[in-house]
């Protein structure tokens, strides 16, 4: 979820830090609160909306008495006096290219850039790319899933003599040198339809679930041990089988899946449409063997159909690939005058 967190400190007319003062002869008695505004592309309304994508997506701020939710942040952000970019943080694997099978690395871009539409003209460069840009981001980390970058500028834009009053949205966009996506990818697919992976000479541990989808996509897109989670999924049978809310209950959990393969319906395709999650039988610690969950059991039996039905049902839902998003850290200062505190007291 996007958030904030605060630190404080003061700050009198000579620039040194104190003990606030409360007196009325200290007029010019400030606080300036930093602030760091985490915000990820995974918290946008995926479900809904087509136009946002782990590259540009706009967070709300200020939404009183809201929690967190579709990329909304409920703390104010009132005298903004500067903002700037830290970290950027995107998934460390390569990028196919158009529909050949090359594949490149994030490293080969020199940097990215993270701009926002409204704060520009923080640095000044030979094209307009640059000028717009808030942060310059260059490799800093390189894990093996992920890749972290920060801004070698180490420039925030101020605005100490004329504070923002409230800022309430940041349209956040990250591209390549060029102005392009760093990457085209597809990370939202519509669900055709959830059966299962028969279990081979009845071992359960062999069995699992399989997601078709009606969108294709690349296999450097979906990989093994992504974290996959599902929005507004409803099986077809739901209100005939108490057995599909126990289904749709899985399916739907906060903590997402862990994809196990991908494959395809048509081996003359040259994209996967399907995805292989594990089921709710559980290994047991007991046994030794994966036992069998008994309503997945009689779903199964009554009505579930496995991987020969898969193209001739239909449920509707959509899956979200958790692992492709980008997360962006802000860094802010925001300016409170001692009449402000004294008012917040009363």
């Amino acid at each position: 979820m996007p958030s904030a967190v605060y630190n404080n400190y003061n700050d009198e007319t000579d620039g040194s830090a104190s003990d606030t003062d409360f007196s009325e002869s200290e007029e010019e008695t400030r606080i300036i609160k930093d602030v760091v505004l985490v915000c990820s592309s995974a918290d946008r309304d995926w479900i809904n909306r087509t136009d946002e994508t782990p590259y540009n997506y706009t967070v709300r701020l200020g939404g009183s008495g809201l929690a967190n939710n579709y990329l909304m942040v409920q703390n104010n952000f009132n005298n903004v006096i500067s903002i700037g970019v830290d970290k950027l943080m995107i998934n460390n694997r390569k990028l196919n290219v158009s529909y050949s099978n090359l594949a490149v690395d994030i490293s080969e871009h020199p940097y990215l850039l993270v701009s926002s539409e409204d704060i520009t003209e923080n640095i000044h460069g030979t094209n307009k790319l640059l000028d717009k840009a808030l942060g310059i981001m260059n490799i800093d980390e390189t894990g093996s899933n992920y890749i972290t970058l920060s801004n070698i500028s180490g420039k925030a834009k101020e605005y100490y003599n004329t504070p923002i009053s409230t800022l309430s949205k940041m349209k956040i966009s990250i591209t390549d040198p060029l102005g392009g996506s760093p990457n085209t990818i597809d990370d939202v697919l519509d669900i055709k339809s959830i059966t299962y992976l028969d279990a081979t000479t009845s071992n359960l541990s062999t069995e699992y679930l399989m997601v078709q989808t009606n969108d294709y996509f690349h296999s450097e897109q979906y990989k093994r041990g992504d974290i996959l989670k599902f929005g507004d999924y409803v099986y077809r049978d739901t209100g005939i089988y108490a057995e599909s809310d126990e289904l749709n209950t899985f399916i739907m959990r906060d903590n997402g899946h862990r994809l196990i393969s991908i494959g395809t319906s048509d081996t003359s395709k040259h994209l996967s449409n399907r995805i292989y999650i594990p089921t709710p039988n559980i290994a047991s610690v007991s046994t030794g063997n994966v036992d069998a969950t008994t309503w997945f059991d009689d779903l199964k039996t009554k009505s579930m159909g496995n991987i020969s039905t898969a193209s001739s049902v239909t449920d509707t839902g959509k899956v979200l690939n958790y692992s492709l998003q980008t997360h962006v850290m802000f860094k802010m200062r925001i300016e409170e005058r001692k009449n402000e505190i004294l008012a917040n007291l009363r």
